[in-house]
């Protein structure tokens, strides 16, 4: 009898019988099906970015879909277990080997029914709706947004302009947001007599008689008659170069020679009597040597210095230091040292005593070596670094919050906070009074501010319904999204 159990293989094992050589093989292959659960991993993060969340339903289904395929691992051996000993009960052994479909089609159902939330309609009109791409509708009684009344829109004069951009009688939408002073009888999408930009640049660009805009955002063009679009990051008139790329930013400084303007990468740029990163004129910088390095985006060289962004450093030739990180990183996370000074990955000089050996990145913009700790070049006072760690940033919606980092917010900088066993900072700078343990930073995306309290006071922003909420604790939502992220960060994935 031991010896028996101890000659029973794994697929019996599993079934709880001994099988037939067709049962082994199948279970076998279903086995084998694991080496692809990453891949499905991987494609189910997309269930959020493909499409905007309709409601709380829609959510949820999307969560169904996602949660079957991240628990497959875990389950896949009972299902195969309990859908044989089904299949015998019924006297079906056929029906065993449907067992691959079962969570196809507990995802297909989920998917299905989110697709049938997402083509809901709210209060439309029958008889008169039509779909007029794939984000606008319209009827006799509303104009839609992805099913969502456009209000302010009046039906009768509302038409579709491209992709993105849509008016009527006196308002100009971007996608579902009002664009404030545009001229919708001169408005107009740019069309496809600059050849050679690609189409996707082409379809956020619009202008009407006074002004240009790039993803709804104005320019504010000096000079309408001689701008034109160099790509999709770069545009320029006879008195101004505009960084298109960003356009929630400072959009434009001062033009050096408008004749001879290009752009080098989708950061800098470049003519006769300027050089520029972004929105930035890098000071300093000699226009006829200057070069972007190789296999790099955000450091050039001129026959002076060597730069990072807009910032000229005080390095002539990073082929004379000593590197660190640089094989494993590139530039973005390499340390240099001369042998007396060590330069962080901004190509900023760090203080006096830094050690080269033990300097890392902690996160963003700090550092630290064996005994200090650093934000940007500055060092943090009395920071240990065996236990200095960030404050996670907390997104907060109307409805939830997420952490560093989700998909639904339009800001993703990093957290100003930190803290060691017994000290709060605020960047380089020491918050004495700060409670560690209930300390909480973040951005209100609503509000589109920052903010940060513990249990006795806020530091910055002030309390709203959206921020008492996270405070109580009431975003459950948000420990799934949370899990969501932490995992992405685990696997390499963003």
């Amino acid at each position: 009898m031991e010896q028996k159990t101890k000659s029973k293989g794994l697929v019996a094992r599993i079934l709880g019988e001994r099988p037939t050589t067709v049962q082994k093989n199948f279970v076998r292959l279903m086995l084998i099906t694991l080496l692809l659960w990453p891949i499905g991993f991987y494609v189910s993060i997309f269930f959020f970015w493909d499409e905007p969340i309709q409601s709380s339903i829609d959510e949820i289904c999307r969560w169904g879909a996602t949660l079957t395929i991240w628990l497959y691992p875990i389950y896949l051996i009972p299902l195969i277990r309990l859908w044989f000993k089904f299949s015998k009960k019924l006297g079906r052994t056929w029906l065993f080997y449907f067992c691959p479909f079962v969570p196809v089609a507990v995802i297909c159902l989920f998917l299905a029914f989110t697709s049938i939330i997402s083509e809901r309609k709210p209060e439309y009109d029958p008889s008169t709706y039509k779909r007029l791409n794939k984000a606008y509708a319209l009827d006799v009684n509303h104009a839609y947004y992805w099913d969502e009344i456009l209000e302010g829109a009046n039906p009768s004069t509302f038409k579709v302009l491209g992709h993105h951009y849509a008016t009527d009688m006196h308002h100009v939408w971007y996608n579902s947001i009002m664009i404030e002073g545009a001229d919708p009888a001169t408005f107009a999408v740019q069309n496809g007599d600059i050849s050679d930009l690609a189409h996707e640049a082409l379809s956020h660009l619009a202008h009407d008689a006074h002004d240009y805009y790039k993803r709804g955002q104005p320019l504010h063009v000096a000079n309408m008659g001689s701008f034109r679009l160099i790509d999709d990051n770069w545009a320029l008139d006879s008195l101004q170069v505009y960084y298109i790329n960003e356009p929630e930013e400072k959009k434009a400084v001062p033009v050096g020679d408008y004749r001879t303007f290009k752009a080098l990468n989708t950061f800098y740029a470049v003519d006769a009597k300027c050089v520029y990163y972004k929105n930035n004129i890098v000071e300093g910088a000699d226009p006829a040597s200057f070069a972007v390095l190789k296999g790099e985006y955000h450091y050039a060289k001129d026959k002076n210095r060597v730069y990072c962004e807009a910032y000229g450093s005080s390095i002539r030739d990073l082929n004379t230091l000593k590197h660190k990180n640089m094989e494993q990183a590139g530039l973005g996370n390499a340390f240099h040292t001369d042998g007396t000074t060590v330069y962080n990955p901004k190509l900023m000089t760090m203080p006096e005593g830094t050690d080269f050996a033990t300097i890392h990145r902690v996160e963003g913009y700090w550092f630290a070596d064996s005994k200090h700790v650093y934000y940007e070049n500055r060092l943090l006072p009395g920071a240990n670094p065996t236990t200095f760690v960030i404050f996670p940033s907390h997104y907060v919606q109307e409805d939830r919050y997420f952490v560093s980092g989700d998909f639904s917010c339009i800001d993703y900088s990093d957290s100003d906070y930190s803290h060691d066993g017994n000290h709060v900072y605020y960047r380089d700078s020491l918050m004495s009074d700060a409670d560690i343990a209930s300390f909480i930073c973040g951005y209100d995306c609503v509000a589109g501010q920052s903010f940060a309290f513990d249990k006795n006071r806020y530091y910055q922003g002030t309390p709203n319904p959206r921020i008492e909420k996270l405070r109580q604790g009431k975003f459950i939502i948000s420990k799934l999204r949370e899990f969501v992220n932490r995992t992405l960060d685990t696997l390499h994935l963003r």
